[in-house]
C-alpha cells in the first residue's frame, strides 16, 4: 500500500531531502515509494533542484510568481530554494507524484568546477526562475516528459552503469533548464530578492513554531522586526495571500494531520490547532475543504482501507 509521506521539515521550513546514498546525491519517490497525499503538502523548500510528474490525480503548484493545475502526465521543475506548496485538486481524491531531487554535485562534481560555474550557477542564481510547468498536451514539453521517465525507469531497475546513464540523461535535461534560465529576464536585482526570501521564511518559521497560540500580524511581523505593512507586503509577494491566510492555511494542515492519523476530538484538534472552538474551526474547515472535519476523517480512513 502507498504511504501517506510525512515531509522532513526543520525550524525553517527547509525539506530534508533523503538519498539512497551518499555518493550518488539524487532521489527518487516512486513506485512503492510514490509521494500519495489527501491533505495539502505545506509552504517549504529545498537546496536541491526538483522534477516532479504528476502519475495519478491532479495538483495544484503554488510559487510566489506562479500558481498552476497539473493532471496526470504533466510536470514541473522547481529551482533550488524556491518556496512552494501544493493541494490535491479534489477532497480526499489521492495525488500521486513521481518526484526526482538532485543537488548541483550530481551535474557539476565539486564546487567550483568548470561545470558548476558555466553551467549549473547560472540556474541557482537566476531567483526569477521559481519553477516551470510542463504539460504533457505541449509538443516542446514532451520529450523532456519522456526523459523524466526514462529516469524513474533508470533509477528503479538499477541496472548495470545506471548511475552513468541518469547522470547522462540529466545533463540533456539540463540544456532545457539551462535556456530557461537565460531566457528569464530579471525585473528584481537579486540582492533585494534575497534579503525578501530571508524575512518571509523567518515569518514562516515564527508562525509554524505558534500556529496553536493566539497571534496577529503585529506578533508576525515584530518576529523579524517589520511594520505590519512591509509584513502584508512580503507575503503577497511571495505567496500571494496574507499572513493571516497563512496562518489559517497552517493550522488546517496540522488539522489534517490530526484527523487523519489520531482519534482526537473535533473539539480537542480545534483547541490544539489554535482555532478556539469547534464550531469556528467546523465553519473554517468547511469553506476550504467543502466537508466538516468529521467527514473528512470518515473518508480519510475509507480510502486507507479500500487502498490494496
Amino acid at each position: 500500500m502507498p504511504k501517506v509521506e510525512k515531509m522532513d521539515l526543520d525550524s525553517s521550513l527547509k525539506e530534508t531531502i533523503t538519498y539512497e546514498s551518499q555518493m550518488l546525491h539524487y532521489g527518487l519517490y516512486t513506485a512503492g515509494y510514490q509521494r500519495v497525499f489527501q491533505a495539502d503538502i505545506p509552504w517549504h523548500w529545498h537546496d536541491e533542484f526538483e522534477l516532479g510528474y504528476i502519475s495519478g490525480g491532479s495538483v495544484v503548484y503554488q510559487t510566489s510568481g506562479l500558481t498552476v493545475t497539473l493532471h496526470e502526465g504533466d510536470g514541473i521543475f522547481i529551482n533550488s530554494g524556491v518556496l512552494h506548496y501544493l493541494h490535491p485538486l479534489e477532497p480526499c481524491r489521492e495525488a500521486r507524484l513521481q518526484t526526482q531531487f538532485f543537488d548541483k554535485s550530481f551535474l557539476a562534481g565539486s564546487l567550483g568546477s568548470l561545470l558548476d560555474i558555466k553551467y549549473v550557477a547560472p540556474v541557482l542564481d537566476q531567483r526569477q526562475l521559481e519553477a516551470v510547468p510542463l504539460y504533457r498536451s505541449d509538443p516542446e514539453s514532451k520529450g523532456f516528459l519522456e526523459c523524466l521517465q526514462k529516469g524513474v525507469e533508470l533509477c528503479s531497475r538499477k541496472e548495470e552503469f545506471f548511475e552513468l546513464r541518469l547522470r547522462n540523461l540529466f545533463s540533456e535535461l539540463w540544456e532545457s533548464i539551462y535556456r530557461w534560465a537565460a531566457q528569464k529576464e530579471s525585473s528584481t536585482p537579486s540582492l533585494r530578492r534575497s534579503i525578501e526570501d530571508d524575512r518571509i521564511k523567518q515569518m514562516m518559521r515564527y508562525v509554524q513554531a505558534h500556529f496553536s497560540e493566539k497571534i496577529s500580524v503585529s506578533s508576525i511581523a515584530a518576529s523579524i522586526p517589520i511594520s505590519e505593512r512591509e509584513c502584508y507586503r512580503l507575503f503577497q509577494n511571495s505567496m500571494g495571500i496574507t499572513p493571516i491566510e497563512y496562518l489559517i492555511s497552517v493550522r488546517l494542515q496540522n488539522a489534517q494531520s490530526l484527523l487523519m492519523n489520531t482519534n482526537k476530538s473535533i473539539l480537542d484538534i480545534a483547541l490544539e490547532t489554535g482555532f478556539g472552538s469547534s464550531s469556528y474551526f467546523g465553519k473554517i474547515f468547511r469553506s476550504h475543504h467543502r466537508l466538516t472535519p468529521a467527514q473528512y476523517r470518515n473518508l480519510s480512513r475509507q480510502k486507507a482501507l479500500a487502498a490494496p
